[in-house]
Parts: C-alpha cells; structure tokens; sequence
C-alpha cells in the first residue's frame, strides 16, 4: 500500500483492515481494487492531457464543441482523487494550471481586471474553454481542491492559493444574508450572476472554509473570517436554503425570489458540507431529508435504479417546454419513456455517500436496522451503477453522464454520444471511484463504515498522444485561433481552423442573422459606447462565423484559388450580412464592406460577381468603421 495513504494529514482518514458490522452483518465493499485502478488508467490513458496538465471531461463525444474542453469543477474532483490515490504528480499539474490561469485571467480582454477561474479551459490548447462565465461554484472546488492538496502534503503555495481564492468569494462578490453570488459578472444574454445565490455553489463554498479551517498553519486573523464567513453561510443554508414547510432544499436565490426548483445535490451535498449531526443540532432532521430525497429524486430508467438530477414536476415541465434554443443533434428535452426521468451518474455518486454518510451516523445513534437499511440500498445502486458502466471502453472502466435528457429546463443536456456510445464521462468516473473508497471530499475524511479497499499508488506512465492541429470550442476562440494561422502565413491551417468553425457554429449563426434582421434590420452603429458594444457581441456567432468565411477567402485568395475564395466571400454576402467584426484597435468593420474594398474593387476579374452593384455604383468604396 502506498505510503501516502497511511499518513494523509488533514481529512481522508482511511479505516484499513477494518471490516465495518451494521446490523449485525459484515459490509460488502463498494468497489474492488482492480476496478478503481481500471478505472483511473482509462482516466488517465484517455482524458489526461500531459501538455496542460488537464483531463478532458468529456472523451469520445462527436459534439467537437465539448470534444477538447475541461471543466473546473472536474480538474479540482480529478485532482482530489489523483491526491487520495497517491498520484501527487497530476494532482499537482492541475494545481499549477490553476493557479497560472488564476494570474492571467484579469488580463484578458471583456474581463479587465476581474479575478477568477472561468468555468471551462480547453485541455488540449490550454485557453479559456467553450463557458468563461466566472462561477463561484467551480472556483471554490478549485480552491478545496488546494487546500486539500496543501493540508495533505504540506504545501505552503496550495494553502495560500486556496485562501486567495476564499477571500475572492468573501471581498469580491456580492453577499447577502450569509450566501454569496454565483459570479463577478453578467453572463450571456445578460443574466445577472451577481444577483442569483445558489444553494450548491454555496455548499461547495462550505467546504472550502471548511478545509481551509483544518490547516495547520492558519494565521489568527486568517482562521477569524474564514469561521464568521463559514458561521454566517451555514445560517443562510438552514435557514433561507432550507425550505422547512416542503422539507427539502430551495435550488437557491435570484431577482424574481426563492428559486424553489429541487436539486438533488442541494440535499446530497448539505449532508455531507454540514454532517446530519450538525443538521440535527441546527433543528434539521436528516432522515427526513433522506427521505424527501427519495420521494424525489430515485428513479427507474430502462430497468436501471438511479437519480434524476431534479423532481417529478421539474422533469415534466422540462419534457414539455418549448423554447427557442438549438437542441443538440439526437438530443431531446425529457423523453416519453420513463415518466420523463433520466439517470445522472455523477449524481448517483453523490446520493451514494449520502447514504452512507447516514448508515455511519445512524449506526452511532444505536439505530443499526436503520443503518443496515442505508447500506443495503447503497449497496444495490452501487451494483446499478456498474451495470452501467460503457461497453465501448475495458470493462467496468468509463461510465456515461447520464441518460438522455435535459438535467433542468434552464439547464443543459448530457454530451453528445461518441461514435460506439456514449461518451466517457471524467466526473462520473471520478464519483464512482469516491462512493466505492468513501471519499467525501465536501466533509474532507473518509466516510466512516465504508469498506477499506488496498489500493496501491498508479503507476502510470507518461501518455503520448497526439496534439490536434484544430482547436474546438467556443466560436470566438476558434475564429481567434484561425486569425493567428492566417497572421502568420499559415494558410493550410487558416483554412482547416476557419472551415472547423464554420461547421460547429453556423447553424448558431444564421439563427442570430435572421434575429438581427428582424429586430434591428441594420449593423449597429457604434460610436465607443460600452451598451452599443455590448449588443454588436450578443449576435456572437454571427460576428465569429462570418470572420471565419472571411479568413478563408483571404486564405484561399493568398494561394490564388480565386474560386473557393469567391465562395466563401460570397456566403457573407448571402448569408451573414449583418455580422461586425471587431478590430482589437477599438472598431468593428462590417466583412461586406471589407470584401468590396478589398476585393471586389481590388480585382473585379475574380471577385466583380460578389457584389456588381457596389462595382457599378463607385470603384472606390470606402471601408467605413461601424
């Protein structure tokens, strides 16, 4: 065994050689030693990217969207895992990734100055992913991820980095009655994180404070506010969280009021942040909360037990919504079958621990039929679990997301399949592995009673694996990629990145055409104000997709393929006319304008077909700044 696993110094307190006896009978273990090793080596093998130190979240899916990005709430429960099993090597390069990004994120343009972690990085390239939506959710994992690590293995720079990202939450965003706001910044189409409070981004923040609570090495004034952050969340979570009357959990807080749709990781991680015996002291009963849960949220999907992120009446409002947004191939809101309920794998992790969590306590409280009762139902999902394991990978080694269906009707949907099944999804991997060891990194031990199981340190060597020559992600960041080839004589790859983007992001874009050109009818006049600038970029895809034709008929015109050239320019004409495309010295230029001043007047020969109208009118167009 190695070495590291006998000698963790904060949390993660393993019971080896102990068999635990609930209800006068032996536990069966929840996981073998081989499948967790299988396991990790598939992770590692196939997610793990030596180049940035990050896993992929989601291997194999044929959306190229999703294909190369790394969530950061994946990295930081990766990272705890890689810690837990010894393999200090990655778990440190996921630290080191963090903290550089944490340094270079105030940098960045449409961020000026405003610290954080984005929600998603791309894996493979190592930039900002397909979300850059700052989350206080994801940046506190990242953060009990360093406090973890630091508390482990005595490392002075992960505590200060955690604490630097702890002190983020507590100074820079917007509190009230104890919680603190999703996020620094307005997303897209305007939504106002720092108004909306969420439970599970709450909860994730607990058990930041938490850990950070155990360093050894804690300066006074430090350990002060983190206990009055730590005491004043944990009345908000009890109280306005808590929805006493329904005996569940509210998903949290936003302008409109109380956001009373049920969560299962509200419940699931409330139990093991605060521990049903701080629950019971705070006048909560954990039982019952168990069992609201439950009612709530076990379901039957295709003959397999599971959780449904979300309740009955969600789900079928889900199923039956209609909105405006584009559905992912093959994708569908909530299906006939089933009641209209899916199976959430990452989730059933968690409902795991939480079971198991209440078995140990019920057990100390001289309940052992209750206990035993907990076990056995962990037990049985713990075996529908890995009936659910993928096919397409070693046995017993991937797991999927979920069942098809979208999680809420706000929400998002599972990745899209890979070529031979659903893709092998990081999180649920790395879940599966914390409910069969017991590790529950929101409390920061070892659930007590869960079987030990002998694991040794992975030895795994280096992967080499190929970098992909295109990058795949949000459109700006593809487009930005296809610029860089094209300013750099890079034709071959201007072309290859540009048509990338195109095909991921042109159905976006022609959606956004036809809005702009029913609701304004026009480019939009910009003059420098930050309002104008702001409604221009809301028509994103089409700004992205019509830079990407652009750059290919530069492309194609450099080399003197005058035709393919022509093509692509004339795509922008038909069909992304009102795109602007900003220039990083302060203006956005319309590419239609651009295309009749450099080409079509430049050489009528080739490009006179593009636009007649402008060639007859004057020769000499201007290329006016919009």
């Amino acid at each position: 065994m190695h070495r590291l696993l006998k000698n963790l110094a904060s949390g993660f307190l393993c019971q080896f050689f102990i068999t635990p006896v609930y209800g006068g009978q032996e536990q069966k273990p929840f996981i073998q030693a081989a499948r967790v090793e299988a396991i990790y080596h598939h992770l590692v093998k196939n997610h793990w990217v030596p180049e940035t130190g990050l896993f992929i979240s989601f291997f194999g899916t044929q959306d190229r969207k999703l294909v190369q990005q790394a969530s950061t709430y994946d990295q930081a429960a990766a990272g705890i895992l890689a810690l837990r099993l010894g393999d200090i090597e990655r778990a440190r390069g996921i630290f080191h990734f963090f903290r550089s990004a944490w340094l270079e994120g105030p940098l960045k343009s449409g961020r000026e100055g405003v610290s954080g972690l984005a929600n998603f990085y791309n894996a493979e390239f190592g930039g900002d992913g397909i979300e850059k939506t700052i989350h206080m959710g994801p940046n506190a994992w990242a953060g009990l991820f360093a406090a973890t690590l630091g508390n482990v293995t005595q490392d002075k720079e992960a505590t200060e980095w955690a604490l630097k990202v702890a002190h983020w939450a507590a100074q820079d965003l917007a509190h009230s009655g104890g919680a603190v706001a999703m996020g620094p910044m307005h997303g897209a189409d305007d939504v106002p994180w720092p108004k909306i409070y969420s439970t599970e981004n709450n909860l994730s923040y607990y058990a930041l404070l938490a850990e950070l609570l155990r360093a050894p090495a804690l300066e006074a004034a430090d350990r002060q506010w983190l206990e009055a952050e730590k005491n004043n969340l944990e009345d908000w979570l009890v109280t306005t969280a808590f929805d006493r009357l329904a005996y569940t959990m509210n998903r949290g807080m936003n302008p409109d009021g109380v956001d009373r749709i049920r969560a299962l990781d509200t419940i699931t991680w409330l139990i093991s942040a605060l521990g049903p015996e701080r629950l019971n002291a705070r006048g909560i009963d954990p039982d019952r909360l168990m069992l609201q849960a439950q009612e709530s949220f076990e379901v039957s999907v295709n003959g397999l037990a599971g959780v449904d992120p979300t309740d009955q009446p969600e789900a079928d409002l889900t199923f039956t919504l209609i909105t405006e947004e584009v559905i992912p191939r093959g994708a569908a809101p909530r299906t006939a079958e089933n009641g209209h309920r899916m199976i959430w794998y990452e989730g059933l992790g968690q409902y795991i621990n939480a079971l198991n969590t209440m078995a140990h306590y019920s057990e100390q409280a001289g309940r052992p039929e209750k206990a035993l009762a907990y076990t056995e139902k962990a037990l049985l999902l713990t075996e529908q679990f890995d009936q659910a394991a993928l096919p397409n990978h070693a046995a017993g080694a991937a797991y999927a997301y979920a069942t098809d269906g979208k999680f809420f009707h706000d929400g998002w949907y599972p990745p899209m399949d890979a070529a031979d099944g659903p893709a092998s999804s990081l999180i649920s991997a790395v879940w599966r592995c914390y409910a069969g060891l017991g590790i529950d990194p929101l409390a920061g031990k070892d659930i007590a009673g869960v079987p030990a199981v002998d694991i040794s340190a992975p030895k795994i060597a280096r992967v080499n694996r190929p970098r992909p020559s295109v990058l795949y992600g949000a459109s700006d960041d593809m487009v930005i990629q296809a610029w860089q080839h094209l300013q750099q004589g890079d034709t071959d790859r201007a072309i290859q990145q540009a048509q990338a983007t195109i095909a991921e992001w042109s159905e976006w874009a022609l959606k956004l055409q036809e809005k702009k050109a029913r609701k304004v009818g026009h480019l939009v006049e910009y003059s420098g104000l930050p309002e104008q600038r702001k409604e221009i970029f809301s028509y994103w895809a089409l700004n992205d997709v019509a830079a990407a034709h652009f750059i290919l008929g530069k492309a194609f015109d450099q080399k003197r393929h005058h035709p393919q050239a022509a093509g692509a320019f004339q795509q922008i004409v038909q069909n992304y006319s009102l795109a602007q495309i900003w220039d990083p010295r302060g203006w956005f230029w319309s590419p239609v304008t651009s295309i009749g001043e450099e080409f079509v007047s430049a050489d009528p020969r080739h490009y006179g077909d593009i636009l007649p109208q402008m060639l007859a009118a004057s020769p000499n167009i201007g290329n006016q700044p919009f």
